[in-house]
């Protein structure tokens, strides 16, 4: 399903409400509404996914890498749910106290898809976390969401996370969004 390619754009009123539904899901990570973006968000046959990438010569013509190849996480719905089921355990040191995290989106471009209900959505995405009392990290780059329309409301099927920095010196990339 990571190959799904967009056709025509979306209407400004549909362009409208996938962007206050991206809004919404960003507040509720913010607010560490693990539980709720679960339930309210995430599809059954969700695929979080944050591949590896490397800087590569132009001359370099191999593929990116596919959903099989090395990634940081590569979640279906069972993993999602034990990420955020521990949230709530109080044993995440990493969490404990929680991280302020900041998620900022900008460029939001949505498709039609072949398929009437889904929409594939560009974003491009910087998180600023905060712990502790001095620790400040930031990770910029883009994803890829493939959204589902059900009734009025959408849910994430595929997420892939691109970060820019081909090496990060934050303690954990323990985020969702």
């Amino acid at each position: 399903m990571h190959d799904i390619q967009p056709t025509d754009r979306v209407s400004l009123e549909e362009h409208y409400a996938i962007s206050q539904h991206a809004y919404a899901e960003a507040r509720m990570l913010q607010n560490h509404q693990y539980k709720e973006w679960l339930e309210e968000i995430v599809a059954d046959d969700i695929h979080l996914w944050m591949p590896v990438t490397e800087r590569r010569y132009r001359k370099d013509k191999r593929p990116e890498p596919g959903p099989d190849d090395m990634a940081i996480y590569s979640d279906d719905y069972s993993e999602v749910k034990q990420r955020v089921d521990r949230m709530y355990t109080g044993t995440v040191w990493m969490e404990d106290p929680a991280s302020d995290i900041k998620y900022l989106l900008t460029n939001i471009e949505a498709f039609h898809t072949d398929q009437a209900d889904l929409f594939k959505v560009y974003t491009n995405v910087a998180y600023i976390r905060h712990r502790q009392q001095d620790e400040r990290t930031e990770h910029v780059g883009s994803r890829i969401d493939l959204l589902r329309k059900v009734g009025d409301k959408f849910q994430l099927v595929r997420r892939k996370i691109t970060l820019d920095a081909r090496v990060t010196v934050d303690k954990n990339l323990y985020f969702f969004g």
